[in-house]
């Protein structure tokens, strides 16, 4: 009879573990905002990470024990560089939180000033015209609905990012561009169209995946 207790009892042990981590590395990161000065680090290590990429530099080596400790929390961060105005190159590696937030800010940024196909490799020479900006994600949640119409409707426009899988291809738009595609029709074609897919997609059936995120933007001034 004792066998049974002590498995209950670990079970609740190993669920309390669980509900622990999930509020630590997910629910209070996305409760807390971070501070003036921890954006100012994070923007200061892309900026320092965008020199040595574009000089053929790979992910710079950050000594853990300077950055305060939500820097090192598990995150992810969409990085944008802007030249003139313009678009430079945009990327983030994975929509899962993998690694420590910082780190997931040097590696897009490397990704954005190399990898982004539309735009050749940023050079050293554009380094200084290069404006950095870091979109934190908060973890995304599926969008559930039945009919074309239906998404249309649970769309929150100007509110959430939005992230489309389908046929084994996605994409995603931060909120920021609901103000280029205000129409949610249009925001989706585009964003099947960035996907490799026709605009009309979305309207057909098997319909695709669709996710939304929060997030928290900032960039040099």
């Amino acid at each position: 009879m004792q066998a049974p207790k002590r498995q209950s009892a670990w079970r609740f042990f190993l669920g309390a573990i669980a509900v622990f981590l999930i509020w630590y590395f997910f629910v209070q990161t996305r409760s807390e905002e971070l501070s003036a000065p921890e954006k100012s680090q994070l923007l200061r290590l892309a900026r320092e990470q965008l020199t040595a990429a574009a000089a053929g530099g790979e992910i710079l080596e950050v000594d853990e024990a300077a950055l305060p400790e939500r820097l090192l929390r598990i995150g992810t961060a969409f990085v944008t560089l802007t030249a003139h105005g313009e678009l430079r190159g945009c990327m983030v590696d994975s929509f899962a939180p993998h690694e420590p937030l910082y780190r997931n800010v040097l590696r897009n940024t490397v990704l954005a000033a190399r990898r982004d196909t539309r735009f050749s490799p940023v050079s050293a020479e554009e380094v200084d015209g290069i404006r950095i900006a870091i979109s934190v994600l908060t973890p995304s949640e599926p969008l559930t609905f039945e009919t074309p119409d239906d998404l249309l409707a649970k769309l929150k426009p100007g509110a959430n990012g939005v992230i489309l899988t389908l046929d084994g291809a996605a994409s995603t738009f931060l909120p920021e561009l609901w103000e280029t595609f205000p129409d949610p029709e249009q925001f989706l074609s585009r964003l099947c169209e960035k996907a490799g897919l026709s605009p009309d997609r979305w309207r057909e059936h098997p319909y695709p995946t669709i996710e939304t995120y929060d997030t928290l933007r900032f960039e040099e001034p």
